[in-house]
């Protein structure tokens, strides 16, 4: 008897669902890469803006995040148990609540925009320009929704290749745009930030429309696979009981994010510089840890098929086996990068100040790898066993009982100003990694498997 491709869990099968995930994540980061150079050579006041619109976007897909979670788990779990039309069930509920929720969700967004970034205390000197970024941004709102809620399904399917390639595209549109219409490249009309803009909500709605298609070619996503009211009376409660607690994950940690950025902002000297230099931090960052959340989003595929083909041994000590050899690969290229940060500084900001807040930045980051690698790829264990309230608990905890009020402590009221809240995420990081382990080893997390008489 063969075995089906979601029970099938070698080296190179793990390896092939993996490395198209970490070429499509480096797409993601040359994405904001570019718009965050970009920003940077219109002026640091665009830096810093776009840094507190990008953040607060991301606090708006939260719930789609969290639906997005609850597909992996069930989506995952059904092909691993070989129930295809259940999890075509459940893809198809994930993608309409995700244009739903996108379109409701823009709209609350564009109407209380000004309310958000003014409670959030963006420093008087960039708010009308992060109004004006915020406004426009809000349009590509329901096709980002779309997007992240197919991709999600790709790689729950294990059809990583077709998403590697829109990926490629959508990257190539993308920075084509910023570099184009934000810089005025390529003989284009130079529009500054509104060109950064347009960027994204056109690489963001061909991506969304290119990957339902491939989806309803692939005969996943399609309107004869509407699950009746019956079925969604027995099949949504598992999908939301995931959800919430992801969601409410997503939220405790995105607006800690928030707040991180409220922060800096709110420094008493050097704010702008700091937010400018968090921003591009941020994004530079991200080529270590975008790698670790397609190891993430991987193992919660692998666990789900493990989970729902009855092997929670193999669950476990796959769990394990990656978290450590991922750990160790990006390790050693933080360890690269870090004889170079002063030169990536550099090329991100024209500013001496700026540069500086860069450096900080790197240092504590890089310092940091081991231990938020280690537990950015452990959350994806609670993901597809559909186990995600414990990733509430250890990172909601940790952002909010140790990196905020040590980074307020350190940044405020003893006066290291941003490098002092730098440090605070470097200790919440450690802390953060060594309870995740601690749940994988020792939580029953196994339990929240999808039942075999689900429908």
């Amino acid at each position: 008897m063969q075995t089906s491709i979601y029970q099938d869990f070698r080296l190179r099968s793990i390896w092939n669902l993996i490395w198209p995930q970490m070429v499509s994540m480096y797409c993601v980061v040359a994405t904001g890469i570019t718009a965050v150079w970009t920003a940077g050579h219109i002026n640091s006041d665009t830096q810093a803006a776009l840094g507190m619109v990008n953040q607060c976007s991301l606090f708006l897909m939260v719930i789609i995040m969290a639906f997005s979670s609850g597909a992996t788990a069930a989506v995952s779990q059904s092909l691993g148990a070989d129930k295809t039309t259940r999890a075509q069930h459940y893809i198809f509920v994930t993608i309409a609540a995700s244009a739903v929720i996108g379109l409701v969700i823009a709209g609350i967004g564009y109407r209380h925009g000004r309310f958000l970034l003014t409670l959030l205390q963006v420093p008087e000197a960039i708010l009308p320009l992060a109004e004006a970024m915020w406004d426009i941004s809000m349009l590509a709102l329901p096709a980002q929704h779309i997007y992240a809620a197919t991709s999600v399904i790709f790689r729950s399917t294990r059809m990583v290749l077709p998403q590697l390639w829109i990926g490629l595209a959508i990257n190539a549109i993308n920075v084509v745009l910023c570099l184009g219409l934000g810089l005025g490249f390529f003989g284009m009309p130079n529009l500054g930030y509104v060109g950064l803009l347009v960027a994204t909500i056109v690489a963001q709605s061909a991506g969304a429309l290119l990957n339902c298609l491939v989806l309803i070619l692939s005969n996943f996503f399609h309107p004869t696979q509407i699950p009746s009211l019956r079925w969604i009376v027995r099949g949504l409660p598992y999908l939301i009981r995931v959800a919430v607690p992801a969601g409410l994950a997503s939220f405790v940690w995105q607006t800690g994010y928030l707040f991180l950025f409220v922060l800096v902002a709110s420094l008493p000297t050097e704010g702008v510089t700091a937010l400018a230099g968090l921003t591009a931090g941020l994004r530079i960052e991200s080529l270590l840890f975008l790698p670790g959340m397609a190891v993430n989003t991987s193992l919660a595929v692998l666990v789900g098929n493990c989970l729902g083909a009855g092997m929670k041994d193999k669950a476990r000590s796959l769990s394990f086996r990656i978290t450590i050899i991922t750990t160790l690969a990006l390790s050693v290229v933080a360890l690269i990068i870090w004889p170079f940060r002063e030169h990536i500084a550099q090329e991100f900001s024209p500013d001496p100040a700026t540069q500086a807040q860069i450096i900080n930045y790197l240092t504590y980051n890089l310092i940091s790898t081991p231990f938020s690698i280690a537990s950015t790829v452990m959350g994806g264990v609670m993901v597809g066993a559909g186990a995600t309230h414990f990733n509430l608990l250890v990172y909601g905890g940790c952002s909010w009982l140790i990196r905020l009020p040590v980074g307020y402590l350190l940044g405020h009221i003893l006066h290291y100003n941003a490098e002092g809240i730098f440090c605070a995420m470097l200790i919440s990081q450690c802390i953060q990694a060594t309870l995740m382990v601690f749940v994988i080893q020792y939580a029953n997390w196994t339990k929240y498997t999808l039942k075999k008489h689900h429908p």
